[in-house]
């Protein structure tokens, strides 16, 4: 036989070669059905397969490959190259509880205090979900009295409790993983050693000798895995001590809390007055949200993590703009994130992610405008978070800013097909629109194309072209043109045209590209497909998507395509 083919093909030819000679001896015909012949129709098959198998593991690890969608490979590539994949994100809020005006403080709280010990538990009866007292020190007590009232910070999820035993060796580890759809929180993992709280570390080089220091990291299989040190960087736990990992376990985005009922608590722990007697909590005080309870977020997906990786400081150092973008996203409750250097300070502009915010039914259109912005109480939790989370650099400088909110309306130009009815596809066209301006990502630019790709995948659309009107440029014209107009006026009357006044230009474009018709937005801005506005011409853009006149996205009719002519 020819062992010189490198192709398998003709391997296998020179063997059916050989064994139809062979047959042939024996006045036998050679056929694929023949004993031989079904074994080298097995060992095809083997072969191919091994080559497809090593083919897809090949394509699994290869990250740059669009298609590889393995989510355990990717989280774990991730951790090794030095992101930590961040975990579900609990809720935060502020309640306010009131003594009720029919309550006799006197005789119902003994010595007119009441003591709330921390991580007291709560549930809310609107969402079922259960949340718990974040106070910051083991107890708080007040002194009641009549019309009293108070603020209690609560977080959303339950706390839980790991015991381990120390081995006395180097880089022990625990591992604490979270059955079912619940998740460890991110952030609030506690670790204690024979009852002493451990500073938590984010890397091992951070530690010093013997310091009482401990690695919390989102682990290979979920949970966490808790690290201690090997002596020269990190003390080692010695042989019998009692390690506690106490951890929160969050629902993450489904614990915010978008309405704010009245009384709408359950006291799942007690309240106890100055003798130590159980308050009954609903029946003493009135509770309602202060502040909204948000910022919940779920744990990042592996697309996510697989966008961030160009990204990653892997010595958590915070120094260039996209160290912080790349920060901030980590916490999953953003759509937008953008950061620029001014001056020698970095701004960071970020829109919440308007699906974490929205009322359930809401879409972009009727969301509150409110919700693309941040008010002072979110920039706080950022600014919290990003002092905790990374290592700022000493000469950097970062002021946290809410977007610049740029309006535009886009007028959609559709040939439908014949069979197809106005109101599925402006319902179909409306939703698209939504989907693409709620999950906004683009930080400079949003193309024309982008828009009209995605509604021409509607199956009742032959063909469609949009375009944008920006309230910028309409207010550019608007002012210009009345510019000229009150200089005409001033005029001597025997001048029938006067000069153009040098600050305006007719021919400008404010936040549209002049050829392609793509929005333009600067870093600090984010744009709005929103009404409220009138154009140069006084032609109102209403707010409400449902109005009959002119609004943020309308829809015009330029025929129709017969609809047998619709693709097989």
């Amino acid at each position: 036989m020819n062992f010189t083919g490198i192709r398998f093909t003709k391997i296998k030819q020179e063997i059916e070669t050989f064994l139809t000679d062979e047959y042939n001896k024996a006045n036998l015909l050679f056929s694929a059905a023949s004993p031989y012949g079904q074994i080298l129709s097995v060992l095809e098959n083997l072969h191919q397969l091994s080559f497809l198998y090593l083919k897809n593991t090949i394509n699994n690890f290869d990250l740059s490959l669009p298609n590889s969608m393995n989510e355990r490979v990717i989280r774990n590539a991730a951790i090794f190259a030095g992101h930590i994949p961040t975990r579900s994100i609990s809720a935060t809020g502020t309640l306010q509880l009131t003594i009720k005006s029919a309550v006799d403080i006197e005789t119902e709280i003994k010595g007119a205090r009441i003591t709330i010990s921390n991580r007291l538990g709560l549930k809310n009866k609107s969402n079922g979900l259960e949340y718990a007292v974040n106070l910051g020190k083991d107890r708080v007590t007040h002194k009641v009295t009549p019309n009293y009232s108070f603020f209690m910070s609560v977080i959303q999820g339950t706390w839980k409790v790991s015991r381990n035993t120390g081995s006395g060796k180097p880089l022990q580890t625990f591992e604490v993983v979270e059955l079912g759809l619940r998740e460890i929180e991110n952030f609030n993992v506690e670790v204690l050693v024979n009852g002493e709280y451990w500073t938590l570390k984010r890397h091992m080089y951070d530690m010093i000798p013997e310091e009482k220091a401990v690695i919390v990291r989102t682990g290979f299989n979920g949970g966490i895995n808790v690290i201690f040190g090997n002596g020269s960087f990190g003390m080692m736990p010695i042989l019998g001590s009692e390690i506690v990992i106490n951890y929160l376990v969050t629902d993450g985005g489904d614990g915010n809390i978008f309405s704010r009922s009245f009384n709408d608590w359950t006291f799942v722990g007690q309240l106890t007055d100055s003798t130590g007697n159980t308050i009954d909590a609903e029946k003493t005080f009135d509770v309602s949200i202060y502040t909204d309870i948000n910022f919940g977020a779920a744990g990042e997906s592996f697309l996510f993590t697989k966008q961030m990786l160009p990204m990653v400081s892997n010595n958590a150092v915070l120094a260039l703009p996209q160290h912080f973008i790349y920060e901030i996203k980590k916490l999953g409750v953003f759509s937008h994130v953008n950061a620029y250097e001014k001056s020698g300070t970095i701004f960071i502009t970020a829109t919440p992610n308007v699906n974490l915010f929205k009322s359930q039914g809401a879409n972009y259109f009727t969301v509150d405008i409110d919700a693309f912005s941040l008010d002072a109480y979110e920039k706080s939790k950022i600014d919290r978070y990003l002092r905790a989370g990374g290592s700022i650099m000493l000469t950097k400088k970062y002021k946290i800013t809410s977007p610049d909110l740029s309006y535009y309306a886009i007028n959609v130009f559709v040939i439908p097909y014949s069979d197809a009815t106005d109101e599925s596809v402006n319902a179909e066209i409306l939703s698209r629109i939504s989907d693409y301006f709620i999950s906004l990502t683009k930080t400079d630019r949003i193309p024309k194309a982008d828009i009209i790709r995605k509604l021409s995948f509607i199956k009742d659309v032959h063909s469609v072209d949009i375009q944008f009107v920006c309230k910028k440029n309409e207010d550019y014209h608007k002012q210009g043109m009345a510019n000229w107009n009150n200089q005409a006026n001033q005029m001597n009357p025997n001048v029938t045209t006067p000069n153009q006044p040098t600050d305006y230009s007719p021919s400008a474009t404010i936040g549209i590209d002049p050829t392609l018709g793509d929005i333009i937005f600067e870093p600090n801005e984010i744009p709005l497909i929103r009404g409220g506005w009138t154009d140069r011409n006084d032609t109102f853009f209403s707010d409400d998507i449902e109005s009959g006149s002119m609004k943020a996205v309308n829809i015009f009719r330029k025929g129709s395509v017969d609809a047998k002519n619709r693709p097989r």
